[in-house]
């Protein structure tokens, strides 16, 4: 696998001293390759940073979001959000007291390594990141204030035209969904050095961002759809099951899908690649896992065969795409 080698390092969640951007590159495919072509490497519970002591399940460290993007190959990524009243704004990390350790301690320090990674690689293609809030039971007036404190970071540490919104992409028509047909998301050119979020997220979360499960105008964020079509905000899905026969008709729809390769350390302790290679198979556009580097005792790792470090989608992309025009080196 091909990956870009560079050195970034991030400062503390301040723009002060930061080079600033590259001006993003363009691709020899550029205005034929689309989002929904593409296939990538993602990480479940990307900020988890030290195993937790005898729980198996949680026996595994991810490198910072910005080394995952710059050494691995890491193209999505996961956050898990619990709220803070003392500083009005959200922690990242897995379980309160038992498995506390996060390598971005706030969304806003994740979001800055990211920032600082994307700033360094003009021509990466759009990275995605959902954002999962686990708030418990949350008064309506709370979620919507929680949703705009969410809003305002991303818009903190990104200018406006490095976000890809659902308006973006729903263009002219009436919803995101709609704008998805017939030819998919927007092409390449213009997309490069940009990132998506996604809430993944549902009840009252979902409920109140997307107005009663109708619009997302004026959104940053996308809604994960779960493999609903019929949903006005259907763009992104979170299919976990890569065994789901339902994952091909929505990547044949053109929408992008997230699966999983691995769950609980459980088939990287015992090397065992079906759900890694029915993953791949499947045309999900990500595939998580625990292990986007080898276990330590088994050697298991999902990397993106013949990626660079993304790949051509199987069953999507275009007979003129190459691994090599996904992503531009400088």
């Amino acid at each position: 696998m091909r990956v870009q080698f560079v050195i970034v390092v991030v400062l503390a969640g301040c723009s002060a001293d930061l080079p600033g951007p590259r001006q993003p590159l363009v691709g020899p495919l550029d205005d034929t390759l689309r989002m929904h072509h593409i296939q990538a490497v993602g990480t479940h519970n990307s900020y988890h940073a030290e195993p937790a002591l005898g729980r198996p399940e949680w026996d595994y460290r991810h490198a910072p979001l910005w080394e995952q993007a710059a050494f691995q190959g890491v193209r999505q990524f996961e956050l898990d959000l619990y709220w803070n009243d003392d500083r009005d704004g959200y922690d990242v990390f897995h379980i309160p007291a038992l498995d506390p350790i996060s390598s971005c301690p706030t969304l806003r320090d994740c979001l800055w390594a990211q920032r600082v990674w994307s700033d360094s690689a003009p021509g990466h293609h759009p990275i995605v990141t959902l954002l999962e809030v686990k708030d418990g039971s949350v008064e309506d007036d709370d979620v919507a204030e929680r949703l705009a404190a969410i809003e305002a970071v991303l818009l903190d540490v990104w200018e406006r035209e490095r976000l890809l919104t659902p308006d973006d992409v729903r263009g002219d028509s009436d919803t995101v969904r709609d704008a998805l047909e017939p030819d998919g998301w927007p092409v390449m050119r213009g997309l490069r050095q940009r990132a998506i979020y996604v809430l993944h997220a549902r009840g009252p979360w979902r409920e109140v961002y997307t107005q009663g499960g109708e619009d997302v105008v004026g959104n940053l964020i996308f809604q994960d759809a779960y493999g609903d079509l019929d949903a006005p905000y259907a763009a992104i899905h979170s299919m976990n099951d890569p065994f789901n026969g339902a994952i091909s008709g929505v990547v044949a729809a053109g929408h992008l899908v997230r699966t999983r390769a691995d769950a609980d350390v459980v088939e990287p302790a015992n090397n065992d690649t079906r759900k890694r290679d029915a993953a791949l198979a499947s045309g999900a556009h990500f595939v998580s896992t625990d292990f986007p580097i080898p276990h330590p005792d088994t050697g298991y790792v999902v990397q993106m065969p013949d990626g660079a470090p993304s790949r051509c989608n199987p069953l999507t992309a275009p007979d003129v795409c190459a691994a090599e025009a996904i992503e531009v080196e400088p």
